[in-house]
């Protein structure tokens, strides 16, 4: 890579010159203060070019990583109101007796960034792949990301966006910082600034700030705010800031999207509170969804939302099952405990919270855990999908089916389902009992009457006695799960979904295998779950195959550590649990025999149904599994970009196509797209179903393409979406569920 050929704001190969042809950078205009020259190398690897953003205690900069040939970000630790640079414009030196508060503030940056890195898995925040020290300070590398931020958006939008959008904006950040503060990491800037929109239309959170509160002063403090977004807590070194912190940002970044205003200093509410409810400057929004705004950005922290997941589940409609079953264990308590946890204080007396609750909100009140994949067509909706949550009122599973069967055409088997008979073995708990109705589950389970039930029948709690039993339907928790099978082989996985969101950092699996209830096969998971507090349970999760042709039945029980008497109380519920049938979903399973595919999708979805197809090709044919969006879709056929009816999902195997590999079958799909003076986007990965797919965008005239390939049990499957304006937003279910589910077909 010759320098005088590279421009630094895009890097891209140019003619010598100040000006860039492709991005417009002029590499002469003068760098911001106390930024590193362009060019500058750093541990040997990477390459800095123009400044992306400049902070109280950092500077970002666009590089480029000449090991693996990629653009990335990198962010410097330079606390600007202490140090500065030498002469030789690299190192930074400090500006007064300040060595042991710069030293502090440093490792608190390479603290954030091992955290970060740790949480490179985690959806929509910005993943940290290196850190270092050099020139005097510390510097961490983190993913490049195309796209523009939440503040820019808001001003292309006339400076306000409607509620719903926003929401969609803004959801993932929420659901990403519930598993931030679980780590016992604040954010601490939460702003328009810090959220960007990626050209693939995903959230991403941006710059924890590490060294925030490093200064150990009062004086300092205000460099690091951001007026407006900031609660009042954060204009004192010895606030007490905690999850509720980051809730009052977020609120306040939620209230200037829809209104277009930012509320007032927190600091200027506390004697005259100015601050106007959004219907006040004329936003129509839900009266409920209003109020969780202005609890969000109460000025005092005792009447705020303690913790994001109480915000989302206000502003989603969500009640807190914490809240309706276990009143004796407030929010409070919880806040409490994040204080003990995050700061270290000895606090001796205070009681440690009781792990139930927290249990049930998340195994409840979080099952959907949203992601993105791809350009506008291939967006994870839902990867972790329970039934409860996503659930559609039929009596039974019926295959769409039938359809106009075309020449080359014929519908996908789905397979029946039939009634078990069950009979559950009597509990092993000697008191009332009563049988409780699970509704869309299609199951009963029988339930002490001391115990309290959830407000939505699948949840009951004695909190007591500290034991707590939550049941579901599960087909996929991040990857598919068709039987027992796949929840034996992916048991540590299965453990690691059932507490997440929780502050629990141990966990040990005691004992795992088959097991039965009544007369229907079952797997056993026994495990114990400690969370930062010191605060063990014991858990046993139990799925279940009843009858239906996929997915499990879900039961788990939590008791106290070491408690015998719980143990037996909750296993002897969790036997009384009794199939009736099958569960209430519009989702099927659909399986092609002669292509040896499985997929599982929402019927309700596919509307134009599940075909086998037979594709021309010059020496033979390519058998394929298609599936339309819509009846009108289905008549227009494959293949056909002209009609506004027209959208498909199609999968298969390479193979059928004559290739090999995932390139070879997307290095098709490009140069058919650029032969059809077609657009074709860059390549990127994508993590769905527990496969990692290798992904393209392309367009055709007014049509929208997307094709990921992967290999999965040692064979190369493809996905191929086409879209238009009338039904993207149904092909991208599809492709999503098919993405999560396609597996290969055995009897």
């Amino acid at each position: 890579m010759n320098p005088e050929h590279i421009c630094y704001g895009c890097f891209q190969e140019k003619e010598p010159g100040s000006f860039c042809p492709h991005c417009g950078f002029n590499e002469n205009e003068e760098q911001p203060y106390l930024a590193l020259p362009l060019g500058t190398l750093l541990n040997g690897r990477y390459m800095l070019g123009k400044v992306l953003g400049v902070g109280g205690f950092g500077i970002t900069y666009l590089s480029y990583d000449l090991t693996l040939e990629i653009k990335v970000a990198i962010k410097e630790y330079m606390p600007s109101s202490i140090a500065t640079r030498d002469a030789d414009r690299y190192n930074v030196t400090f500006t007064g007796k300040v060595e042991e508060d710069y030293q502090y503030g440093m490792d608190r940056f390479l603290d954030e960034a091992k955290i970060l890195a740790k949480l490179q898995n985690t959806p929509n925040i910005v993943s940290v792949q290196n850190y270092f020290k050099e020139n005097n300070t510390a510097y961490f590398v983190m993913e490049y990301i195309e796209g523009m931020s939440l503040k820019a958006y808001l001003a292309d939008q006339g400076d306000k966006i409607p509620y719903d959008q926003a929401l969609t904006i803004l959801q993932p950040i929420m659901e990403a910082l519930i598993q931030v503060h679980a780590r016992n990491l604040l954010h601490r800037d939460i702003s328009p600034d810090n959220i960007y929109i990626t050209s693939r239309g995903e959230s991403r959170l941006l710059d924890f700030g590490a060294a925030r509160f490093a200064l150990g002063d009062g004086k300092s403090v205000s460099v690091i705010l951001k007026h407006g977004y900031a609660p009042e807590e954060q204009y004192s070194s010895h606030g007490n800031q905690g999850p509720w912190t980051d809730v009052y940002a977020m609120g306040a970044t939620l209230y200037r999207c829809i209104t277009g205003s930012l509320p007032p200093d927190s600091v200027e509410r506390i004697h005259a509170d100015t601050l106007k409810a959004p219907s006040e400057l004329g936003i129509h929004i839900p009266q409920n969804i209003e109020q969780a705004i202005l609890k969000a950005l109460a000025v005092k922290t005792e009447n705020r939302f303690s913790n994001m997941g109480s915000f989302l589940r206000a502003l989603t409609g969500r009640g807190s099952i914490q809240e309706q079953v276990v009143a004796s264990v407030s929010e409070r308590t919880q806040a409490s405990a994040f204080s003990q946890t995050v700061y270290g204080e000895n606090r001796t007396g205070i009681r440690p919270p009781n792990v139930i609750p927290k249990l049930i909100a998340c195994f409840k009140d979080n099952p959907v855990l949203a992601g993105v994949f791809g350009g506008g067509v291939l967006v994870v909706i839902a990867l972790c999908i329970i039934l409860p949550i996503a659930f559609s009122g039929r009596e039974t599973i019926t295959p769409a089916g039938g359809g106009n069967s075309d020449a080359g055409n014929a519908p996908v088997a789905s397979v029946p389902s039939e009634t078990p008979d069950t009979t559950a073995e009597p509990s092993a708990f000697s008191g009332e009992m009563e049988t409780r109705d699970l509704g869309i589950l299609n199951a009963s389970i029988d339930i002490p009457s001391d115990y309290v039930v959830s407000a939505d029948g699948f949840s009951f709690v004695n909190e007591d006695r500290g034991c707590a039993i939550t049941t579901s339907f599960i087909w996929n928790i991040g990857f598919p799960i068709y039987s027992l099978s796949d929840v034996e082989a992916n048991r540590e996985a299965i453990v690691s979904s059932v507490l997440a969101g929780l502050e629990v950092t141990d966990y040990t699996i005691l004992d795992a295998g088959p097991d039965s209830i009544g007369n229907q096969e079952a797997y056993q998971i026994y495990f114990e779950g400690t969370d930062d507090n010191g605060v063990s349970m014991d858990l046993i999760y139990m799925a279940m195959q009843g009858d239906n042709p996929f997915g499990c039945y879900s039961v788990l029980g939590a008791y106290p550590k070491g408690d015998e008497a719980g143990r037996e109380e909750v296993n002897g519920i969790i036997q009384t649990f009794q199939s009736k049938g099958v569960p209430d979903t519009t989702y099927s399973m659909w399986y092609s025999e002669n292509i040896g595919i499985k997929i599982i999708i929402d019927d309700a979805a596919a509307q134009g149904s599940v075909w086998e197809t037979e594709i021309p090709l010059a020496d033979g044919v390519a058998e394929v599994l298609v599936v339309y969006p819509t009846e009108a879709a289905m008549e227009a056929g494959l293949g056909n970009i002209d009609s506004p009816d027209s959208g498909w999902v199609e999968v298969g195997y390479v193979s059928e196509y004559g290739y090999q590999t995932q390139e070879e079958l997307l290095d098709a799909h490009a140069d058919s797209a650029e032969a059809a003076n077609g657009t074709v986007g860059e390549r990127y990965t994508a993590d769905v179903g527990g496969i990692k797919w290798l992904c393209q965008d392309y367009t055709i005239g007014s049509g929208n393409f997307s094709s990921g390939a992967a290999v999965i049990d040692g064979q190369c499957f493809y996905l191929s979406a086409m879209y238009n304006a009338s039904n993207q937003e149904t092909v991208t279910a599809l492709s999503n569920q098919i993405l999560a589910s396609v597996r290969p077909w055995e009897e």
